[in-house]
């Protein structure tokens, strides 16, 4: 059996005090880490995992949770890394796809943290990006990065921090968001103008056409740029088909759709149809953003302040990740 570890971050909104007497319950407590975003436990509990060998971390919480553990855990440098296991107890859970992470229930908890300790279990690298010397695995500018702000703002900050959260979690809690801010936003400022390009090329993925480096890859309006190295937003929505079979690169995805067809083609083009009338894909290991005024923008969901542009490249680093 695989020696397991949990670390839960105890600001997730799957982390519910519920939750924690059923970790404390079914996970020996030598094993089970609980910390606060951001604070020095989480850094002590990642050395102590590296001291002890664990063969496998379960990361409680949603994509911010898991790049910050693995962000911490390379910064360590350890001779071995553990395999991420990501738990889905998170708002966003893109990279909880990739390990196909069962629902929150205590069935699917328990199903996961008995995947976790398979020694046959299948571990396979997931690449990151490197934006601006922060380690994710997507980011985005326009209508994602709006909508990231926006959940954060009504769900995360307001209705969520409260008895309302499980009828707001997920699914719910996305089209809330969506109604109430994102898209009277998005009939306000359809567009961000910007400019796309790849100092070491790209190549176009809808007719496999190879520019090189230095082109342009778009310069307009675009409903949103996004670049990943993972299929999913969330929810299962793969708007990145294309990730597991680029080889050694990230995908590159840039929207123009105007407002109505947003509301009409969203779910169909965020599942990942391919529609080259409103969406273009390209496979690059770098990218270079330029945006004709300061405008937010977010890495692995998280909103970062306005900027007129930001740099991507394919990181150095990869972390082992449980997939199945």
């Amino acid at each position: 059996m695989r020696r397991v570890a949990v670390l839960l971050n105890r600001s997730a909104q799957g982390v519910t005090a519920a939750r924690l007497r059923w970790f404390a319950a079914h996970v020996a407590a030598d094993d089970l880490f609980v910390t606060e975003r951001d604070s020095p436990d989480s850094i002590r509990a990642l050395r102590t995992v590296i001291a002890r060998g664990y063969d496998v971390l379960c990361t409680g919480g949603g994509d911010g949770t898991f790049m910050r553990a693995a962000s911490e855990l390379i910064a360590l440098a350890p001779a071995r890394l553990p395999a991420l296991m990501p738990l889905r107890l998170g708002t966003g859970n893109a990279v909880h796809d990739v390990s196909a992470s069962s629902p929150p229930t205590r069935r699917g908890l328990a199903r996961d943290l008995a995947h976790a300790a398979d020694p046959g279990a299948r571990i396979a690298p997931l690449r990151l990006l490197d934006v601006d010397g922060q380690l994710t695995q997507f980011a985005g500018v326009g209508l994602d990065a709006d909508w990231a702000a926006d959940y954060a703002q009504v769900i995360k900050r307001h209705v969520g921090t409260g008895p309302l959260l499980a009828l707001v979690r997920g699914v719910p809690g996305y089209a809330l968001t969506a109604i109430t801010r994102t898209i009277p936003r998005l009939i306000r400022r359809p567009f961000v103008a910007v400019k796309l390009i790849a100092p070491r090329g790209a190549r176009a993925l809808d007719g496999d056409a190879a520019l090189p480096p230095g082109a342009t890859l778009y310069d307009g309006p675009a409903t949103l740029v996004a670049v990943s190295t993972v299929p999913s937003y969330s929810a299962g929505l793969r708007f990145f088909g294309n990730v597991d079979r680029i080889g050694d690169a990230f995908e590159v995805k840039i929207a123009f759709a105007g407002p109505l067809q947003v509301l009409r083609h969203a779910r169909r083009i965020l599942a990942g149809a391919p529609d080259p009338a409103r969406v273009l894909a390209f496979a690059a290991r770098e990218l270079r953003v330029e945006l004709a005024e300061p405008t937010q923008y977010h890495v692995g969901g998280d909103v970062l302040a306005p900027a007129r542009g930001f740099h991507v490249a394919l990181a150095d680093h990869a972390v082992p990740v449980l997939r199945r």
